[in-house]
């Protein structure tokens, strides 16, 4: 029970961290010029590539959270993987408005 609660907690934490990731405003400069920033994205970006993996994992592998015979694990697992593919493209397009600015 214990574990379900760590894959629900992790999977709703990632999601809320890219949202506020993605709204926190940040401008062009900081994107250019600041490198801890930089890096923070990079490793969001990586994490949400392990947990999309994951969620494949609960949804089309024979694995922990299949032998429980929990149809809303594996439904919620089919959503978060959609979640995350829509977050990692919403996170990975994040530079480009500032390159559409009028001259």
């Amino acid at each position: 029970m214990f574990i379900i609660f760590i894959y629900y907690f992790l999977s709703i934490a990632t999601l809320l961290a890219c949202y506020y990731f993605r709204r926190s405003r940040f401008t062009e400069k900081d994107y250019k010029y600041n490198k801890p920033l930089k890096w923070t994205r990079r490793i969001l970006i990586i994490w949400m590539y392990l947990f999309a993996a994951l969620h494949y994992s609960v949804c089309f592998r024979k694995n922990y959270f299949r032998d429980v015979e929990n149809d809303f694990i594996i439904g919620s697992a089919l959503f978060f993987l959609f979640a995350y593919i829509f977050a990692i493209g919403w996170l990975e397009n994040i530079t480009y408005p500032f390159d559409k600015k009028k001259k």
